[in-house]
């Protein structure tokens, strides 16, 4: 395979066209036809379980695995392309790259390590650029420390500092966040979106855990097995799930076999048995209705409680409480309704916090709130 000596040039955030890309290894294909675009500063997130094939996709546009299949374009200039016999070095791509490890020299100071990213440049040049680069990142003052005497957050933002230093067009992020403990992953999650926009970069960014996806992407592409579950923004994700992968992985559901008795197109309702607790439900959807219904989806925390029955039309159903499992800001309550059991989550005033284990509980479910599935 030929390789390419010139890549992108120039400053500023970059495009990315990544077509119908594969990658094999030995039999098994860890990408199968992947295509998406990112625009220039956008936020990507690649989500999925381990073994989707999420940080494979991140390494083939960085150049790190040579792609069997397809094309990886940014700004418009082919970086990898089998077919055409093209591919462009990694350190010819202008991309910043910050692994899940770091990847900090432990006998270097952050200052070191920058500088290490930073060989071609004048001294004055490096040394512009480190200052700039840690006064971007909110750490001036650290320049001097070794990687041991920093936090992990602040570690994660040297590790990005030497990643922007030379001005990359694009970022790859692969789960920079997973080294933290939960507290701080929920503080530096926030800061990083924040500084990701400020610099205006374009980033990918790999991750397993759904809600920092959403905190942190503008729009997100859900893999499984090799392949694109669904892409869209957080909001689409969670509330129009595509399939049942996607239902049970976005978000804490109920979902629960359904059948369809009535449609009316006009008022964007349909009539729902569902044989598990013996009820039929009012669903009002958007958009079109699936041409088969096998199951529902209702999210947890969507579905109100109440020791006495309440006033609304539909969907309230009679039940008893199996269990409530305490976790702190919420309240997980095991409600056995017919042959089913619902989980129905609550904060500790959204409910009667007097009820128990075997207590009878109403439950309603809000037409909104019912996602039919149809598969």
């Amino acid at each position: 395979m030929q390789v390419a000596d010139s890549a992108v040039s120039g400053n500023g955030a970059a495009k990315i066209e990544v077509q119908h890309i594969v990658k094999r290894f030995g039999k098994v294909s860890a990408v199968d036809g992947v295509s998406f675009a990112v625009k220039e500063g956008e936020i990507l997130g690649l989500l999925g379980p381990s073994g989707c094939g999420k940080t494979t996709v991140l390494r083939s546009i960085s150049g790190l695995e040579e792609i069997d299949d397809g094309r990886i374009l940014l700004d418009g200039k082919i970086m990898s392309s089998p077919k055409e016999k093209v591919f462009v070095a990694p350190e010819k791509r202008r991309l910043g790259f910050v692994f899940q490890s770091y990847a900090l020299w432990p006998h270097m100071t952050v200052k070191q390590n920058i500088a290490y990213c930073l060989k071609g440049f004048s001294k004055e040049e490096k040394e512009r650029r480190i200052s700039s680069s840690l006064q971007l990142v909110g750490l001036p003052e650290v320049e001097d420390r070794y990687p041991a005497q920093l936090s992990g957050g602040q570690q994660q933002r040297v590790a990005l500092a030497r990643s922007v230093s030379y001005e990359p067009g694009v970022i790859l992020l692969d789960e920079p966040l997973s080294n933290l403990d939960q507290k701080e992953r929920e503080r530096v999650r926030g800061e990083l979106r924040l500084l990701l926009k400020r610099i205006g970069i374009t980033t990918v960014f790999v991750t397993h855990d759904q809600e920092e996806s959403f905190v942190i992407c503008d729009r997100v592409i859900l893999m499984n097995h090799g392949k694109i579950e669904q892409e869209g923004t957080p909001e689409s994700l969670y509330a129009s799930p595509a399939n049942m992968f996607v239902a049970e992985f976005i978000g804490r559901g109920n979902i629960l076999r359904a059948e369809v008795k009535s449609i009316d197109r006009t008022t964007h309702t349909a009539i729902l048995a569902i044989p598990e607790i013996g009820a039929d439900l009012t669903c009002e959807y958007d958009g079109e209705f699936p041409d088969k219904v096998s199951s529902i989806v209702i999210r947890r925390n969507e579905i109100g409680l109440s020791k006495a029955k309440s006033n609304f039309k539909e969907n309230v159903l009679s039940g008893k409480i199996v269990a409530r499992e305490y976790r702190g800001a919420v309240t997980d309550n095991r409600i056995r309704v017919g042959n089913a059991e619902i989980i129905v989550t609550k904060h500790k005033f959204e409910t009667d916090s007097d009820t128990g284990d075997g207590d009878d509980i109403y439950v309603h479910v809000p037409p909104r709130a019912i996602r039919p599935m149809g598969n």
